[in-house]
């Protein structure tokens, strides 16, 4: 008996979401405007499977995103498989098995739904959706220039402006050149520098420093940590090195950084975007250019999201070298930054029914006749509502009034007999019987007059 009484918890897995209408609304809303910004850019979409070869991930990205955070299976065979994290890797492994057939560069981008299992917190779940826009085979940094361009668009498209977000970059290669080049940091060593400017906005001030003591005994490697932590310019940056060595102004990662810098100054987009030395991302696989989007308001003050170049990617599948940049947005962390800042239209959260033609039947004995109507306006692509409940003709156009309806068709026994329609403007509450064949005409008529 108690079996029979059990009940399952409405609620969906924790880090999970229902979507329902409303919420469906919004997110396609945000989609479809971003996806109209990317393709002006002539970008191409694509998509790969949920499941991947725990490897490929495993190999190229984070120790912490594998070990710690990813959903992975055994199927039948004992094999281990992930639920993918992130995308990048099934971009890379696509690219390689057909990459003689594209033209380079190639330009795609994705919006897969992807799987963590890490903390809940505002703005984070296990299971979130995901923009990817990636230029491979590219390898100046117009290539640089492009995606933040993008990114500015996107932003500046929903309203928001360099008072509320802001795109901090800096160079792995750079950072290298200065840990080889003036801190002399041994090479087994240089990832943990990275670990820690990458969380050294998560870590206190206290738990930060003692990280650094327990990890370096040199001094001049503490400082320069400490250095980078914080410069907001490549000069603040150097003016704090002594003795620059001649290697460090040769290398690729301070060329390239000034370069970057040279081409936002000459585009005009420096308002968007400012060098940070404590960017550097968590994934493994990037090389050169990265950065993180801020929203840079009193409320947030988070990455909303962030990418970068990455130059090996494809060594994991064949021998072909192939450099790339993009980035990975989180669609709910979007979604929370135009909900501060109000960026969302009030109406895009209600259905709009302003276009529905709205079917009421005196009573049932038209429900076939109102089927065939529906049937030659869905043809001719306009949506409609056939009010099932055919009775109290007047509940039938309260409702349709009340859902923001603004062309109604009504029909009783005489416009069934004389294959006719009587047509109601909802707004001007002015009606008319027209012929079957001419209902077509007289709703754009409406339509072109309400408008």
């Amino acid at each position: 008996m108690e079996e029979e009484n059990k009940r399952f918890s409405t609620q969906p897995l924790k880090g999970m979401e229902d979507s329902y209408p409303s919420n469906l609304r919004l997110d396609n809303w945000i989609i479809d405007q971003i996806r109209d910004i990317i393709e002006v850019y002539c970008y191409e979409e694509y998509s790969g499977p949920l499941l991947e070869p725990i490897e490929i991930f495993a190999a190229k990205s984070s120790e912490e995103l594998v070990q710690e955070q990813a959903y992975w299976i055994k199927d039948k065979r004992n094999k281990k498989l992930i639920l993918r994290p992130e995308i990048t890797p099934t971009l890379a492994r696509m690219i390689a098995r057909k990459s003689q057939e594209f033209k380079k560069p190639i330009r795609w981008y994705s919006v897969p739904t992807c799987y963590r299992y890490e903390d809940t917190q505002r703005g984070r779940r296990r299971e979130f959706i995901q923009f990817n826009v990636d230029i491979l085979g590219e390898n100046s940094l117009y290539a640089e220039l492009e995606i933040l361009n993008i990114i500015i668009d996107i932003l500046t498209s929903f309203g928001a402006t360099s008072e509320q977000f802001q795109i901090y970059y800096n160079n792995r290669r750079f950072i290298d050149a200065i840990c080889d080049f003036i801190l002399k940091v041994p090479k087994n060593k240089i990832s943990l520098i990275y670990n820690l400017l990458d969380k050294s906005n998560k870590l206190e001030e206290k738990e930060f420093l003692e990280t650094i003591n327990d990890n370096f005994k040199e001094e001049i490697i503490k400082q320069g940590i400490l250095i980078l932590k914080d410069a907001k310019s490549i000069q603040e940056v150097l003016n704090k090195f002594n003795n620059i060595p001649d290697q460090f102004l040769e290398s690729q990662g301070y060329k390239e950084l000034s370069e970057i810098e040279n081409l936002i100054q000459d585009l005009d987009i420096t308002e968007y975007c400012s060098f940070a030395s404590n960017v550097v991302r968590g994934l493994d696989y990037y090389t050169g250019t990265v950065f993180e989007v801020f929203d840079t308001g009193k409320e947030n003050r988070r990455a909303i999201f962030g990418g970068g170049r990455y130059d090996n990617l494809l060594s994991l599948f064949s021998n072909e070298e192939l450099s790339g940049i993009g980035f990975g947005m989180g669609l709910l962390m979007l979604k929370l930054f135009l909900e501060t800042y109000n960026l969302i239209p009030e109406e895009i959260m209600n259905s709009d029914y302003s276009d529905v033609i709205y079917i009421a039947s005196i009573n049932i004995k038209q429900s076939q006749y109102a089927h065939k109507i529906a049937r030659e306006l869905r043809y001719e692509e306009f949506p409609c509502i056939i009010d099932y409940r055919f009775e109290n003709l007047g509940n039938q156009l309260k409702k349709a009034s009340e859902l923001g309806v603004r062309v109604s068709l009504i029909l009783g026994p005489k416009e069934m007999e004389q294959n006719r329609i009587t047509i109601k403007n909802m707004v001007t509450e002015e009606q008319k019987i027209v012929e079957f064949d001419n209902i077509i005409d007289e709703i754009y008529n409406i339509f072109d007059d309400l408008d």
